[in-house]
């Protein structure tokens, strides 16, 4: 009789409590499993836990390995503000008459910010066994090209060299190669314009194939990364002319221009000569001759190609020669000749026009136009 008592008791005690919204027969859980959130660098994260029977407990939220970010919706520790608004927030919502969300929201993303973060629902009267859940926030990062990556790479002809450009990102990027002027990359099995992978392996490298290697990491959160790296190789000077005779009046001011490219690595020292019977000789930088290297509308040029000039200023007769340029180095030399010839006419771009300023074309009668010019006017004055 005694035993029936108290479980009665029990049982209005239970009546009595669940009016408050407490089940005596279900504790707190965490319901589903917390979505993970993806968000760049930047932007804003969620990430929501589904509480069902919550009744007084509290629900926490917290960085795995760090401390409380909140309580319920008080947020724990400094919070600081960026651009109007709290770093962390978290919105409660009642989603059902027994389940309530708590929306852990992070602003301004960086890096820092991914991880796993952990809901929990902490039991009024119970220090162990705590319902809690992990939700995990990535956030994206656009690529960083490696500080290790080759800028410059020196290289004897036909050796195999290995180009890096190792690149991180979240989610990790992909890597492209190219050449910057177009051409085929020199790898096996066979030369092709485009290589994915950080590490380019070339093979039997020749002049051709000196110029600027691209490398791209991308993972389609903006902006790509891009890295250049130049590769060179050791060999003598090659010359070439831009004409190879070049024309011009003499004994009327006139300048005449001869064009030179010269490639080669290391960079050759360039000279000019001239011939005066069968002896060259050396041109100076003079009030006769004007040496200029091009440094301006080089995109014609191909890699380690320079253009350079000499002007001959204020053609005389005995300016009509042979003119050599010249370049070498350390790995050889390599020389090509230009003629200059004479001309009736003034020859070039700086040509004085017919139709300039000074130049008129003045008109001189002759005997027969003046003679018919004044019958005509004396016919003209009996009328």
């Amino acid at each position: 009789m005694k035993t029936l008592t108290i479980t009665a008791i029990f049982h209005c005690l239970c009546v009595f409590v669940s009016i408050r919204d407490i089940n005596c027969d279900q504790r707190p859980e965490i319901v589903n499993e917390i979505w993970p959130e993806v968000q760049p660098v930047g932007r804003t994260g969620r990430l929501n836990c589904t509480v069902t029977s919550l009744g007084q407990n509290t629900v926490t939220w917290s960085k795995e390995g760090g401390k409380t970010i909140s309580v319920l919706e008080s947020i724990q520790g400094f919070n600081r503000k960026l651009g109007g608004k709290f770093k962390y927030e978290v919105v409660q919502t009642q989603v059902a008459d027994n389940r309530v969300t708590f929306t852990l929201i992070v602003r301004r993303l960086v890096q820092s910010d991914a991880g796993k973060y952990r809901c929990t629902v902490r039991i009024t009267g119970s220090s162990d066994d705590w319902p809690t859940k992990l939700g995990t926030l990535t956030v994206q990062v656009s690529p960083t090209i490696n500080s290790d990556a080759d800028s410059v790479k020196e290289l004897e002809k036909y050796n195999n060299a290995t180009l890096k450009c190792g690149a991180f990102g979240i989610p990790s990027p992909n890597i492209t190669w190219t050449r910057s002027d177009g051409g085929l990359l020199p790898i096996m099995p066979k030369p092709r314009a485009q290589f994915r992978g950080s590490n380019l392996q070339l093979t039997r490298v020749d002049v051709n194939h000196m110029g600027v290697y691209r490398c791209v990491a991308d993972n389609n959160i903006k902006p790509p990364s891009e890295h250049l790296c130049e590769v060179l190789v050791f060999h003598a000077p090659f010359t070439k002319v831009v004409q190879n005779s070049v024309g011009q009046a003499k004994n009327r001011r006139l300048s005449a221009k001869l064009e030179c490219i010269i490639q080669g690595h290391p960079v050759p020292t360039v000279t000019w000569w001239r011939m005066v019977g069968s002896e060259r000789k050396y041109i100076t930088d003079d009030d006769r001759y004007e040496i200029h290297k091009q440094t301006q509308d080089n995109q014609n040029l191909r890699a380690m190609e320079q253009w350079y000039t000499l002007k001959i200023k204020n053609v005389q007769a005995n300016d009509f020669t042979t003119y050599i340029c010249e370049g070498f180095n350390k790995q050889g030399n390599h020389s090509s000749s230009i003629v200059l010839f004479e001309t009736t006419e003034c020859q070039g771009a700086n040509c004085p026009s017919l139709n300039a300023p000074g130049h008129a074309i003045r008109f001189i009668p002759s005997a027969a136009a003046t003679l018919l010019l004044l019958l005509l006017c004396t016919l003209l004055s009996r009328h």
